[in-house]
């Protein structure tokens, strides 16, 4: 064992307790069964254990300054049960309602409101207008601004959800990878290589796709290398990134080494040969996730053109000032017949002015600001890895990954029959 081990260091994270819980339940089966090195776990000794194989964090380590502040919140960590009750009013972390560019906005058109009701209140022939006129002044832009709100919220969401498809495929790659290498019993060294690649493919293209604090560009490619060595310090070597650092989408060049990888290993035996399906299959694997990397990159570079998202806007905006002049012009009315400015003429319609005020202020008022946040909303859904109300919790997804290797492994190494071995 001990020759084994310095042969192939192991360079795994430190098991969870189920996988440890299952590793004794074997061991439990046959307790006088013979030692066999090849039914051992290579992680039986906790002193043998790597600290970080680049997966499972350290408890009390700290991560560096700005790294993972945008993974604190999880946008879909959240009880949808609860989004039918009355208590949905009192969620705001995450909403559409925490953003203070609406409210902004919103104060604005109230001002402009009793601007308007104040110059409405003094003009005398004010009372002449028909109310039926003033409404259609505020409405006549709210279905046709609704109705495209929605298509801008259904892209969006199809947007999202292929980016989250395509970057579970990229993890789901890596482990269907390991898979393999287990089922055709490849030597450690060689399992732990891919699944190295794998698993740092998946981190570069994390910290490529999720920008800085603030968020407002990229981090340069030293910096997420800085940050990848902070973090996971064994999961590239110095020869590697001298390589890799010479390109922007390293992400992806990596599964060239994988595939060129998997080539040699058939040559030399270790896995079926070329012609073989079982190789075409492994083949597959590695173009799955290549392609899942670039649909990735597809969708978060590619936005909604320009001309529609800004007239889009600008239709929202529009809908807001003309619904706010028209609840204006509606207030100042109330008030002038409320205070009986005209001799009280229209005294008797007091009751009907302050109805269609209450009416007016619902739909002048209450569906602008609806129409405002949900388009914060579909701006957010539109890039999954920029907003944090809506970024996609890629770290936990990556975590969960190098859980999973870890587990498999330990699966793996410890069975009541010989492992396979496809290399005779």
């Amino acid at each position: 064992l001990k020759q084994h081990l310095s042969r192939y260091p192991p360079t795994y994270p430190s098991l969870s307790n189920a996988a440890t819980a299952n590793m004794a339940a074997f061991k439990s089966k046959s307790p006088e069964a013979p030692a066999d090195v090849e039914k051992q776990p290579l992680l039986a000794d906790k002193s043998q254990q790597p600290q970080t194989f680049g997966a499972i964090e350290e408890p009390g380590k700290k991560t560096p300054t700005g790294l993972h502040h945008h993974d604190e919140w999880d946008s879909t960590a959240n009880d949808i049960s609860l989004m039918t009750s009355w208590q949905a009013f009192c969620m705001v972390q995450g909403s559409a309602w925490d953003n203070m560019y609406i409210w902004k906005t919103m104060f604005w058109a109230v001002v402009l409101s009793f601007s308007v009701a104040f110059a409405t209140y003094q003009w005398r022939g004010a009372l002449l207008i028909k109310e039926e006129k003033i409404e259609k002044l505020g409405t006549f832009l709210n279905v046709f601004v609704g109705m495209l709100l929605g298509f801008f919220l259904a892209s969006s969401m199809t947007r999202w959800h292929g980016c989250v498809k395509a970057f579970m495929e990229l993890l789901d790659a890596v482990r269907s990878m390991h898979m393999q290498m287990t089922a055709l019993g490849v030597d450690r060294h060689r399992t732990v290589t891919l699944s190295r690649y794998g698993i740092l493919s998946a981190w570069l293209l994390h910290l490529s796709l999720n920008p800085g604090n603030k968020g407002k560009q990229l981090p340069k490619l030293e910096k997420m290398w800085s940050w990848l060595e902070q973090i996971r310090p064994h999961l590239v070597q110095p020869e590697e990134k001298e390589l890799l650092l010479r390109h922007k989408e390293c992400y992806a060049l990596i599964w060239t080494w994988v595939a060129s990888l998997i080539g040699r290993m058939s040559q030399n035996g270790e896995i079926p040969p070329m012609a073989s399906p079982t190789y075409g299959r492994i083949i597959n694997i590695v173009e799955m996730a290549y392609g899942s990397i670039r649909d990735v990159r597809t969708m978060n570079l590619v936005k909604a053109p320009f001309v529609y998202v800004h007239t889009l806007s600008i239709l929202v905006l529009v809908n807001t000032i003309l619904n706010a002049i028209s609840f204006g012009i509606v207030l100042g009315m109330t008030l002038e017949v409320a205070t009986g400015k005209n001799d009280g003429k229209h005294s008797k319609d007091l009751s009907k002015f302050v109805i269609s005020l209450l009416m007016e202020f619902f739909i002048s008022m209450v569906v602008p600001f609806l129409y405002l946040a949900l388009l914060d909303v579909c701006v957010c859904i539109s890039q999954p890895f920029t907003f944090e109300d809506s970024k996609i919790p890629s770290l936990q997804f990556i975590r969960s990954l190098e859980q999973d290797i870890a587990n498999a492994t330990v699966m793996g190494d410890n069975t009541e029959w010989l492992k396979p071995r496809f290399k005779k």
